[in-house]
């Protein structure tokens, strides 16, 4: 009794204190909670914090199971699912799902159906609009169609989980809602299989929409072709490549992080809301090695995907058995499988191929407007009417038109349709559905023939010792391979099909007993079908090879290592660039001197890390000073290559001298600034400050609101750099790691290890909201329990949830 008392009153007292934050901060939101909400003891928020917490055994009705589901909640809040059937154990999921992460079950599909405004107000009306326009809710609509039609499993398996999502729905009053809904003041809508939909629909959005085509048109433009080619290339020559080309030979291609995003877009308008996109920081590590690069002489395999960093987070662990599935892994809120899993045979990891997968039309509109030419003939638009519904206000008239390409945007540069991947029907579904029940790497193989979008690398290995990877999903086959704006005007612009599965780049069993991506570019220059350009993943491409191909033998132990690895090869391979720099004044000389001693280990204690990144940065200012690279920036894989291969350049030139500057003029200044801006920083924070103290991690709240700060967590010191491979782009970084999961496949059966920021549950009150939090930063893991019935759980640390029909 003991024991509840204090965790009650220590969720009252956390009410409290979230109160006064949230009026102390104000609260953009319109139609806010009244007083009642704060102050009333037993139904305010009080009441809230009590229901964030479970009873160490209950007892739940859920009409719709043909059996009772026994479920084990371990000390971390993960549930393991005993069900006599799948379609129970995906019932019993959905429960869970609703119960722990109902908020964000509901904001994920609000998002990618453009209705924010109906829970938020009118300040999201142009994110709304916008999302609309991207086509997302009438492809969600159509894939929903289809499966309907079909009436086969991925209608089935989404409707039991909204079955059981839906039973816990309808036993909450408004009082028993979770937190952000009564502080916004709105109830969530039932769970359909339309909330899956528009989860996929959000994923490749937030994994391939990039708005970019015309930044590209216009830098080609006023570059030139040739200088275009050279700072925004189609293939470039420093990260590893995933696979080799047809000539057998491995060879280097360029795909680095920059500032894209930070110049903005001409298709992005003012005013709308941060709800993601792909942009730098997404991306993934992923690798495997065979038993015979393994010190178990088994495969091992391992995967971190960088997303962002939310509370709660993006995944949510979960164990299913039944007669006919043992698999462990994380899932999205409103899928109703693991996505990244293992289970008793084999076990696999994502990352994202980054492969160009929308394009952008130019549309040459008729004089008013109402229509546009294709190849000589006027079109009309497909004229759809839409209403945004908006919380304490007036209703907004959004009409939405469509082109043969797609759905139209326009802007002040003109009128574009889109043409992506999104729009095409997906059956991920019903590929996750089979990935869950492979036996081997033959059934693996065969359930990925089914995956769509977002385009994937996903590395996986088997316990009879197959290791493999296929970059997987709709690679659609272009009739020109130019990038920047199409010609929206030309029928010859389309898309003519889609690349063959078996034709898609892969590899298995290699040679050299070791597997990885990192999202460069997947293959070389021979490989038939046009992949993308301007590829900007290149340092830890090259990191994780040098790592698994310079030792022989590779343990878990190992593996942690190498995802807590923050070595910077940007300045390794621009450190011997400085020892020919000579005539610095006094702290400049100093500053070289540092950066020649130094390790380039970006880790939270280090000192010289501070002078690194500021020098990195004013290099990146300085060279690319010119008012063109306004418009987006060449990477930094770009910026290293050219430093290190040529002496002599155009773009070298600084444009406050009159002087046209030589690579060693440009490397004094840029040291002779750097030790400038270093005085004044030691200056406001003293001569001790060290990395951590400028390179901090913040898990910001789902909807990203300075309204919920209180429910953000951070910031912390954190390690490493844009491009390390345990990434940290920026200063404040947002996004990283989001699952760190090794797997060892030596037999009887598959052991893991992982850890995600944040926690089992998306209730702040929760002891489960934030406890995997110090865990993630220590770089450490928890084992992942695979039990095959629940009396292996511990009996002391287990909350049981009996769920009866």
């Amino acid at each position: 009794m003991s024991i509840l008392l204090s965790a009650s009153t220590k969720a009252v007292i956390s009410a409290v204190v979230l109160a006064g934050a949230l009026f102390a901060i104000g609260r953009p939101i319109d139609g806010g909670p009244s007083l009642v909400l704060f102050l009333d003891p037993w139904d305010g928020l009080a009441r809230t914090a009590r229901h964030a917490e479970l009873d160490r055994l209950s007892h739940e009705r859920i009409p719709f199971l043909a059996d009772s589901v026994t479920v084990g909640l371990d000390a971390r809040g993960v549930p393991h699912i005993f069900a006599g059937s799948d379609r129970d154990a995906i019932i019993a999921l959905g429960y869970l799902v609703a119960r722990e992460r109902l908020f964000q079950l509901d904001y994920i599909a609000r998002v990618a159906s453009g209705r924010l405004s109906e829970a938020f107000g009118p300040g999201l009306v142009p994110t709304d609009r916008f999302l609309r326009q991207t086509g997302m809710y009438r492809a969600a609509l159509e894939n929903v169609r289809r499966i309907t039609e079909e009436n086969g499993k991925e209608l089935e398996i989404s409707q039991w989980f909204a079955n059981g999502a839906n039973t816990y729905i309808d036993t909450l009053t408004d009082e028993d809602l979770p937190l952000e809904f009564r502080l916004i003041g709105y109830r969530p809508e039932r769970i359909s299989p339309l909330h899956t939909a528009l989860l996929l629909q959000f994923m490749i959005y937030d994994l391939t929409f990039e708005t970019d085509d015309p930044e590209y048109s216009e830098l080609r433009r006023r570059l030139g072709p040739d200088l275009f080619e050279d700072l925004f290339p189609t293939h470039n020559a420093l990260s590893v490549p995933i696979f080799k080309d047809a000539s057998g030979t491995a060879r280097r291609k360029d795909y680095l992080p920059s500032l894209a995003h930070e110049s903005g877009s001409v298709l992005l308008p003012d005013g709308i809301a941060d709800i993601g996109g792909y942009r730098e920081g997404k991306g993934s590590n992923n690798w495997v090695v065979s038993g015979s690069r393994s010190a178990t002489g088994s495969p091992i395999l391992a995967g971190d995907m960088h997303l962002g960093l939310s509370m709660p987070a993006i995944w949510y662990e979960t164990h299913l058995v039944t007669p006919s599935l043992n698999t462990y892994g994380v899932t999205i809120p409103g899928a109703p499988l693991p996505v990244e899993a293992f289970n008793e045979y084999v076990a696999w990891a994502f990352t994202n191929t980054a492969t160009d997968q929308i394009d952008f039309m130019e549309l040459d509109l008729d004089p008013d407007g109402q229509g546009y030419y294709m190849d000589g003939s006027l079109k009309a638009f497909e004229e759809i009417p839409d209403t945004i519904f908006v919380k304490n206000s007036t209703p907004v008239v959004n009409p939405l038109r469509y082109s043969d390409w797609g759905p139209v945007v326009e802007a002040d540069s003109g009128a574009y349709a889109i043409r992506w991947v999104a729009h095409e029907p997906n059956r991920n579904m019903l590929a996750l559905w089979d990935m869950n029940r492979a036996v081997d790497l033959h059934q693996f193989t065969e359930a990925t023939r089914m995956w769509d979008a977002p385009m994937q690398n996903i590395v996986v290995a088997d316990i009879s010792g197959d290791i493999a990877i296929r970059s997987t999903g709709l690679l659609p086959i272009r009739s020109t391979e130019s990038y920047g704006l199409d010609n929206g005007s030309s029928s010859a612009s389309t898309w003519t099909g889609r690349v063959p599965f078996d034709e898609l780049p892969a590899s298995t069993n290699p040679v050299a007993g070791y597997l990885t991506s990192t999202n460069q570019q997947p293959a070389g220059e021979r490989y038939p079908y046009y992949l993308g350009h301007d590829w900007r993943s290149t340092f830890r491409s090259i990191r994780i090879d040098s790592l698994l191909r310079n030792k022989e033998f590779h343990s878990v132990d190992d593996f942690r290592d190498y995802h807590a690895d923050v070595r910077a090869v940007q300045f390794q391979m621009l450190r011997p660039l400085l020892d020919d720099v000579s005539g610095l004044g006094e702290d400049a000389e100093r500053l070289r001197l540092d950066l020649l001693s130094w390790d380039g280990e970006m880790g939270t204690g280090s000192r010289k890390s501070i002078a690194f990144d500021e020098w990195f940065q004013t290099l990146r200012r300085t060279l690319w000073d010119e008012e063109v690279f306004s418009i987006r920036l060449p990477s930094n894989g770009t910026m290293v290559h050219l430093l290190t291969s040529r002496s002599e350049s155009e773009v070298y030139d600084i444009t406050r001298t009159e002087e046209v500057e030589s690579r060693l003029e440009l490397l004094k200044y840029t040291l002779e600034r750097t030790a400038e801006s270093l005085d004044n920083y030691y200056a406001r924070l003293g001569n001790d400050a060290v990395w951590g103290d400028r390179h901090k991690v913040v898990f910001r709240h789902l909807t990203r609101s300075d309204a919920l700060k209180t429910l953000w967590r951070g910031p912390y010191p954190y390690p490493g750099f844009s491009e390390t491979l345990s990434p940290g782009a920026g200063r404040e970084v947002t996004h990283s790691a989001s699952w760190r999961v090794i797997v060892d496949m030596r037999p009887p059966r598959p052991r893991g290890i992982g850890v995600y920021p944040g926690g089992q549950s998306g209730h702040p009150f929760s002891k489960w909201y934030d406890s995997h939090i110090q865990t993630y930063l220590d770089f450490d893991y928890f084992e992942l329990l695979t039990p095959d019935n629940v009396d292996q759980l511990d009996p002391d640390s287990t909350t049981y949830l009996y769920l009866n029909p």
